[in-house]
């Protein structure tokens, strides 16, 4: 088939695609100087890049400033304010133009914008903190320009720019560093004197070490040039910066040399990461010439600060050699014949020394340095020959032990220098010169680790030849050897203290060689070395037996062996050591990892040189009841150690059936073993599977040896499930169940339950260690393991030194195994196994049930609270004596959001060491699906228990366990509910579940369920129901949804039950607080708060689902459960108090549980609110009224004040439930006994007084105050009856008020002592004129103006009456005012009025108003206020009976204009204004108004007769004349304002 060619347009990447921050930084670039400059001048760049808002206002401002060069420059400042003003935008879009026209002006202006360059600079870096990569490439490309433009400038005031930039060079982002050091690297490279620059620089480091980094960076861009390559100014710039370590001259500047150094290492890091190897010769050659002038001071100058400065010079060599390997090294010869120039030198410091030791390391470990043999050769010869501390010289042999031909270029050197060491005398020498031989042997030659590995040798020749080392005496021949061969030699009087050095003699005693004739090398005398290795041997058995000597004597016998094995001689172990003493070691440490390689190692020996008696079938026998529990070792080593020793042993195997061949037959040893022998990877474990199968029960049988071998099998596949290797665990479950079927019973059931009863006590130990609590189950997992013994007599080694701790490094090293165990896997494993063989199992309930109680007990309910009985909350901190908490008096504990934050961490490490739920959970799976398979369930033991069990758990939220936990119901084969045994699983499957509910019909009508089979098959029913109510399927919010669908189905079905029924629904609901509904509610409340103790309580997810539970039942059957609802309410009520009490005693709790604890204290109320709010209707009793607000109000009422300015709490929405139903009023007014503090309007109503309060909390608060004045009071009817509440106090009215209390609702008279602070609020909100005339709080604002209009009649304080009128007045001015709003506020000035001291004063601004007031009812309440104010100074009364007369109204006709008393009344006023002999400003005014009103009308007879009285106004104040103010009141302020507004108005009708 012909491939289908793809088209010359396919592109192999998408065009566009997502760049990521870090690629978009990528892709910045501020290189200015390689840039062709297309850009004209500033005059010609104010004609682009117009088109964005800032921009285009910018250039309007200067666009006629700029036409020519002398124009700008005549203008220059106010050209650099308006880009200032407009770089400072936050957030602009024009920063780009912007930046643009900077760099424009910087170039037109040239010295003359220097000055403002500081400015500038300030305003453009405060554009860096931004997170778009284009902003960041403008501003700094903007710096790099104007550092081309102005760099001639800069550069003679190099240090106040340098003072400036260098503020980036510490920004806490990485891309900023790097930009800034970027674009200023330009301007030092024009610098012409480094030395001054560099000097500058680094002293400026001495105030700010915290831009060493910075200026690090800033070096190398200096430095670097295009192509990988080094910038022309390296060759001159480098070097001097390298002086600048350390003092090149006398009278130079002290600079902080350390941060100098830092800042350097930098430049060396930036420069191995950029320039090519064959470009860095640059850098190498300045270092070498730093070095060799620094050689010549060393010899002439003080070698002390010579040394400190060659010390920085190899940091900073150290840092290019160790990069990559050795990657930069350009001229590897070159740098080896300068480290050889330096070992040679002498003079330098111990750290100078240290640090050029790492260098030479570090240069001969370099896999990418290439260097001649004879090089190598010459540079560690000369260290070794050096004379430097021989501290040092070990120390870096250490680090050269992985060399390549270490054996050929160090090993000789290394060996004649150990000599010098051994022979000089000094007991510290020798043993650095031990340990390191040891490391050296331990590195190449490894001692065997079982009985299958070869002896390896390694030749360590010592020539008894020493040369080098000044001061230290020629070494004998053969003294080397010697001394190592005493410390084996130790007498019997000697305590066996410490064994390390002895240890250390062992290790190297088969590698020793010494050279003598004829033989040029040759082993050490086995006659010299063998009897004290012998007897040393056999010393440390003895002891160790005997406890002298712990498991250090025995991992040194280990090694003692393995010494003496190494020699050819000794094939006559036997005669050597005896094999009653190695079975007796075996005995005593069965599970120790060197008793057990000891023995291998023993047994091989025997093996080969055939010693049968030794190796013989009874022998078997008795090693067999030492090691047979090995064979189930989680610990691989020891089983393949168990396993290798017998398989040493002779055994004696059935006789063969005749016709079969007996020779070719394996022993069940060696199955294991090879088995063992084959790691369980994706590679190998199908062979590992061909030879666990020859395990298999029938096929075992011809390979087991007579006696009781029959568990090796059982106990070797039992260990392989400890092998994490999931592929292996099925296959080794089938072959178990061979062998529990075949195999007799007892005998398998002790092997497996040993094995289920360690791991049980093993979880359990890792369950509930403490944070300083060692963790029971040891690394080898069985008991009887030799890890945790302790080391005994012996390891004693503080005089040894760094032999000693070798030493223990090496004997922690043998019993850390490197495998990692599961024991809850293992568990789940033999476990799952168990369900294979149900019927072999289920005699043996004696042990297995406990064993199912006990981990529900101890694992499940601590880390499934769902489940749990009950919760600890108590701080591990606290003692036992805290538990019994005192809950009679209230503590107020503050704890800061921090420490409780600190607090949940600490507590969240803690809980990651718990095995998760889901875990948990699983492993019950495991647990339940063998007892689910038992046919005779009552036959069990503990079934009462088991019973209790399996019912609880068919309410578990966990759909699988709901499962088996109703399979392990159904094999009781009840036959009430057996026949449903379908139609219940249905239920629990999630694609079944709806259909089978609504087919599963439980209703009286309906004939799916038998009626004698209800009783037993509906509690079960019920439980399953729960459960699936409880269950979250999906993710995050699909969970939650489905969770709240499937809920809903189950209550409508359960709406078909009956009343019984349903009440047997709710008891399982409320089942784990059921004990709350017990006596009355006061009493049961008393009694949970008495009965709450943080360290078991009902737990904290537990009350949350029944708290959500209980809503969702409220709101889907409340009308089927009336009878029950004095019971919830009830519950709800102890919860939430017993909640309360423990938030309480909060500095006794985990914090990690504050926070669930306050939601759990907001859902208690919220049930609370419900139950008011849905069942208004609910006969509360007064019993019941007392314990709600015990629970939930007295607690909490006094702290509204703190809690609620920032969100209304949830009792502040309960308040607010109360106040608008006046049934409930009666609750607002209670008072709690000798408590005058806890009163709730009291501290709802302090909110307003509180700075912070928040719009919601004061809406809210305001809601309250208008329900108690709007609401009528209660009416009693046939359904709903009158509350009785204790110590209910309604307030009274003063009894010398005008206000009768007997004519006010009860709501006002709550609201009585309270008005002062209503009004203060109210008061503010007045003043607040801006957020009256915004638009989103008018229906507030109108809301507040009507409480003020029906408060304002209980006002009695007489300046605060004047003051609210002053302010509400200019309110009716406002155009478009709602009527309701404008009705509040004269009412509000009605009822003030009445307190004013002088009313008179307010004529002038309420007259006004009858030219501003169109509507008929307002116009009718101000002509009430002018009546009022009439009566309370009789001076007025002939203004307001003109203003009623030219206001009245028909009252024979609805809304009609009374035109014969205002025609009337215009006459009146006419002839009254003629007479005037003085101008009544008072009368004018308010006549004058009513004319502007009359014109409003549209009549023209009124229209007319306002006319004719407005011109006698003006007439009679030509003919009278008056003072100039009066003038203007009337003719500027009032006539002339009105004849605008009129003009405008008709403007308005003819645009309309």
């Amino acid at each position: 088939m012909k491939l289908k060619v793809k088209p010359l347009s396919h592109k192999s990447e998408n065009t566009y695609r997502f760049l990521t921050f870090s690629e978009r930084l990528a892709n910045v670039n501020i290189d200015v100087i390689h840039r062709i400059d297309r850009t004209g001048s500033y005059s010609e760049c104010t004609q682009i890049n117009a088109s964005v808002g800032s921009t285009a206002t910018c250039l309007r401002e200067v666009m006629h400033k700029s036409q020519s060069f002398n124009m700008l420059v005549f203008h220059q400042k106010t050209v650099v304010e308006s880009l200032k003003t407009h770089l400072s935008v936050k957030n602009s879009l024009a920063y780009q133009p912007l930046l643009d026209l900077v760099v424009q002006l910087a170039r037109d202006l040239q010295m003359d914008f220097y000055p403002h360059f500081p400015d500038f600079f300030v305003i453009i870096t405060s554009l860096l903190e931004t997170q778009d990569p284009e902003v960041l490439e403008w501003s700094f490309t903007c710096l790099s320009y104007l550092y081309k433009y102005l760099w001639r400038l800069m550069v003679k005031d190099i240090d106040r720019v340098y003072s400036l930039y260098s503020k980036l060079l510490t920004h806490k982002k990485e891309h900023i560093r790097k930009f800034a050091a970027e674009s200023f690297s330009f301007l030092m490279r024009k610098v012409p004197d480094f030395h001054a620059l560099f000097t500058m620089m680094f002293m400026d480091l001495e105030k700010h070490p915290q831009k060493t980094q910075g200026v690090g960076q800033l070096i190398f861009e200096m430095c670097k040039g295009v192509r990988n390559m080094f910038h022309s100014c390296a060759n001159t710039a480098l070097p001097v910066v390298l002086r600048k370590l350390g003092p090149s001259e006398e009278g130079c500047a002290v600079l902080p040399w350390d941060a100098v150094k830092e800042a350097l290492d930098q430049t060396a890091e930036s420069s191995a990461n950029y320039v090519l190897k064959e470009n860095f010769l640059v850098l190498w050659d300045s270092l070498q010439g730093c070095v060799k002038d620094l050689l010549l001071r060393l010899v002439a100058g003080d070698p002390n600060q010579v040394s400190e400065h060659m010390e920085r010079i190899l940091y900073i060599y150290h840092t290019l050699v160790e990069h990559r390997k050795g990657a930069k090294i350009t001229n590897p010869q070159s740098v080896c014949e300068m480290l050889v120039q330096l070992v040679q030198t002498s003079g330098m410091s111990y750290s100078c020394c240290q640090l050029l030791l790492q260098v030479v390391s570090s240069f001969l470990l370099g896999e990418n340095v290439s260097l001649p043999v004879s090089f190598t050769q010459e540079l560690v010869k000369k260290v070794f020959s050096s004379g430097m501390d021989r501290d040092l010289i070990l120390g870096f042999t250490k680090e050269m032990l992985d060399v390549k031909q270490f054996e050929q270029l160090f090993l000789p050197s290394l060996l004649q220098f150990v000599e010098q060491l051994f022979c000089s005398g000094d007991s510290v020498s020798r043993l650095r010169a031990l340990e390191l031989l040891v490391r050296l042997i331990l590195a190449k030659a490894q001692p065997p680790t079982d009985g299958s590995m070869a002896f390896e040798k390694y030749p360590l020749l010592f020539t008894g030849q020493s040369e080098g080392l000044s001061g230290v005496q020629k070494a004998q021949p053969g003294s080397v050897p010697q001394l190592i061969l005493s410390l084996i030699d130790i007498p019997e009087e000697q305590p066996l203290s410490d064994l390390s050095q002895s240890w250390a003699a062992l290790v190297l005693l088969p590698h020793i060689r010494q050279e003598q004739q004829p033989s040029p090398e040759r082993p050490l005398d086995s006659a010299s070395v063998i009897p004290p290795l012998t007897a040393l041997l056999n010393r440390l058995l003895h002891e160790v037996l005997s406890e002298t000597l712990g498991r250090g004597g025995l991992f040194v016998a280990r090694q003692a062996l393995t010494t003496l094995l190494s020699f050819k001689e000794t094939s006559l172990v036997l005669s050597l050591l005896q094999d009653e003493l190695v079975r007796r070691v075996i005995e005593k440490f069965p599970t120790d990892l060197s008793a057990l390689l000891l023995a291998d190692l023993y047994y091989t020996r025997l093996s080969l040189i055939g010693c049968s008696a030794q190796l013989s079938h009874s022998s078997l026998l008795e090693l067999y009841h030492i090691l047979h529990s090995n064979f189930s070792s989680n610990i691989s080593k020891i089983r393949l150690l168990t396993l290798r020793i017998m398989s040493h042993f002779e055994v004696e195997l059935p006789k063969p059936v005749e016709g079969e061949d007996s020779s070719s037959t394996q022993t069940v040893f060696a199955i294991c073993l090879q088995a063992e022998q084959i790691p369980a990877t994706v590679q190998d474990y199908r062979e590992k599977l061909l030879y666990l199968r020859k395990l298999r029960h029938d096929l075992v049988q011809p390979c087991l040896p007579q006696g009781p071998f029959c568990e090796v099998p059982l106990r070797y596949l039992i260990a392989m499930l400890f092998v994490n290797f999931r592929p292996l665990w099925d296959a080794i479950i089938d072959l178990l169940a061979s062998h529990a079927r075949d195999m007799n019973n007892k005998d398998f059931w002790k092997v497996y339950y040993e094995h289920l009863e360690m791991v049980a006590g093993l979880a359990e130990n890792e369950l509930q260690k403490e944070e300083d609590e060692e963790d029971g189950g040891g690394g080898g997992g069985n008991p009887n393991d030799g890890s945790g013994q302790a080391r005994g007599q012996g390891t004693d080694v503080i005089a040894s030194g760094d032999v000693g701790v070798l030493f223990l490094e090496e004997l922690e090293l043998v019993d850390s195994s490197s495998d990692r165990t599961d024991f809850t896997n293992f568990r789940s494993l033999l476990w799952k196994a168990m369900a294979q063989f149900p019927d072999r199992v289920e005699p043996r309930s004696r042990e297995l049930s406990p064993l199912l109680l006990r981990f529900i007990r101890n694992e499940f309910y601590p880390v499934d609270l769902l489940v749990a009985p009950t919760q600890n909350l108590m701080k591990k901190s606290c003692s036992s004596s805290q538990q019994d908490m005192p809950v009679a008096e209230k503590e107020d504990v503050i704890m800061t959001e921090k420490e409780e934050e600190e607090d949940e961490e600490k507590e969240s490490k803690q809980a990651e060491r718990r095995i998760p739920r889901r875990a948990a959970a699983t492993h019950l799976i495991v647990h339940l699906r063998v007892f689910s398979k038992f046919t005779n369930p009552k036959s069990l033991y503990l079934e009462p228990d088991l019973h209790e069990l399996y019912t609880q758990l068919l309410c578990h939220k966990d759909q699988q366990i709901q499962k088996l936990a109703l399979d392990c119901m159904m094999t009781y084969k009840d036959p009430n509910i057996l026949p449903y045994k379908e139609n219940l699983e249905r239920l629990l499957d999630d694609k079944c579940f709806k259909d089978e509910i609504v087919h599963f019909n439980v209703s009286e009508e309906g004939a799916v369920v038998l009626a004698s089979h209800r009783p037993k098959l509906i509690p079960v029913l019920m439980r399953i129901l729960y459960g699936r109510m409880r269950t979250k399927a999906g993710n995050k919010f699909q969970g939650k949804a489905m969770a709240a669908s499937r809920s809903s189905i189950v209550l409508r079905f359960l709406a078909g039950c009956q009343l019984e029924e349903l009440a047997m629904f709710m008891d399982l609901l409320l089942e784990p607080v059921g004990h709350h509904s017990q006596g009355v509610c006061l009493a049961a409340v008393e009694r949970s708060v008495a009965e709450t103790v943080p360290y078991a309580v009902l737990p904290l997810g537990q009350q949350h689902g029944l708290l959500n539970v209980i809503d969702m039942v409220l709101n889907k059957l409340g009308h089927k459960i009336h009878s029950y609802l004095p019971k919830l309410l009830q519950i709800v009520l102890c919860m939430t108090a017993s909640v309360a009490c423990l938030l309480d005693h909060r500095e006794q709790l985990k914090a990690g549980c504050i926070k669930p604890l306050r939601n759990l204290r907001r859902l208690g109320l919220l049930r609370v609110q419900d139950f008011f709010e849905n069942f208004d209707f609910y006969s509360f009793t007064a019993d019941e009224l007392d314990a709600t607000f015990q629970a939930v109000i007295w607690p909490q009422v006094c702290r509204l004040a703190n809690e609620s300015p920032y969100a209304p709490t949830q009792l502040l929405k309960l308040i607010h439930v109360w106040s608008k139903n006046s049934r409930y009023f009666p609750l607002l007014a209670k008072q709690r006994p000798d408590h005058p503090e806890c009163d709730i309007l009291l501290n709802v109503f302090a909110l307003l007084s509180s700075k912070n309060i928040s719009v919601s909390t004061a809406v809210m608060v305001v809601d309250i105050c208008e329900s108690l004045l709007n609401t009528p009071d209660f009416e009693l009817s046939e359904t709903v009856t009158e509350l009785t509440v204790n110590n209910s106090v309604i307030p009274e009215y003063a009894q010398n008020s005008d206000i009768s209390t007997d004519s006010l609702p009860v709501g006002s008279r709550l609201l009585l002592p309270h008005i002062p602070a209503v009004l203060q609020y109210l008061n503010e909100v007045v003043l607040n004129s801006d957020r009256i005339k915004k638009k989103k709080f008018q229906a507030q604002v109108s809301k507040e103006l009507s409480i003020l209009s029906k408060l304002s009649r209980f006002v009695t304080d007489k300046k605060q009456s004047s003051t609210l009128i002053s302010l509400l007045l200019p309110y009716l001015h406002k155009p478009k005012i709602a009527q309701e709003t404008e009705l509040d506020i004269l009412g509000t000035v009605h009822n003030l009025l009445k307190q004013c001291s002088e009313p008179s004063v307010f004529l002038k601004p309420l007259s006004k108003l009858l030219s501003v007031i169109q509507n008929k009812v307002s116009r009718q309440v101000l002509c009430e206020i002018f009546q009022t104010m009439s009566e309370m100074d009789g001076e007025l009364k002939y203004i307001t009976d003109v203003v009623m007369e030219l206001n009245a109204f028909d009252s024979r006709h609805l809304d009609e204009i009374h035109f014969d008393v205002r025609l009337i009344a215009f006459q009146k006023a006419i002839k009254h204004i003629s007479e005037m002999s003085v101008l009544d400003m008072k009368y004018l005014t308010a006549v004058m108004h009513n004319c502007f009103h009359s014109f409003e009308i549209g009549d023209m007879s009124l229209a007319d007769n306002a006319t004719l009285c407005l011109s006698a106004v003006i007439t009679q104040l030509g003919v009278v004349g008056c003072p100039e103010e009066e003038y203007k009141d009337i003719v500027q302020c009032t006539v002339l304002v009105a004849l605008k507004r009129g003009a405008e108005q008709q403007d308005r009708e003819c645009e309309e």
